[in-house]
C-alpha cells in the first residue's frame, strides 16, 4: 500500500516543503536509495512533483526536481519549475538544468547542486 502524497496549495508552498527537507544532507540519496518516502513528494492540483539531492559515486551531488500530470508539457513543466526554485536558485533555463522525460511521464530537470570537488 502507498502512503498517500501530501498536497499544497501552491508550487511556492510545495517548493519551501520540499526543498527544507531535500536540501538537507541527511536526506540526500545515494546510489541504490529509492525516492519512495512520501517526504519527497508533494502534489499540487494534478500536478504530482518530486526532488531529491543526489549522490553520485564520484561525490558529485545534483538537485532533481520532477514533474508529472495530465498533458504536462515540457515548456509547462519549466515554467512550474521556474516558480519552484524562485528564491533559491537563480533560474537559467537551458544552461544550468537538463531535462529529461522517462517512461512514466515524469518530467526531470537536473542541474549540479554544490560545486566540483577540490583537488591536490
Amino acid at each position: 500500500m502507498r502512503t498517500a502524497i501530501s498536497q499544497s496549495q501552491t508550487i511556492e508552498e510545495a517548493s519551501g516543503a520540499l526543498l527544507d527537507f531535500a536540501l538537507q544532507p541527511q536526506n540526500w540519496l545515494t546510489p541504490g536509495k529509492q525516492r519512495v518516502s512520501p517526504a519527497y513528494f508533494r502534489r499540487v492540483e494534478t500536478v504530482q512533483i518530486c526532488v531529491s539531492v543526489d549522490v553520485m559515486p564520484t561525490l558529485e551531488t545534483y538537485l532533481r526536481v520532477s514533474f508529472r500530470g495530465p498533458n504536462l508539457t515540457p515548456m509547462q513543466a519549466a515554467d512550474l519549475l521556474e516558480s519552484f526554485v524562485r528564491g533559491r536558485f537563480t533560474f537559467t533555463p537551458n544552461i544550468e538544468w537538463v531535462v529529461e522525460i522517462d517512461a512514466r511521464n515524469w518530467i526531470h530537470f537536473t542541474r549540479r547542486y554544490t560545486g566540483p570537488m577540490l583537488r591536490a
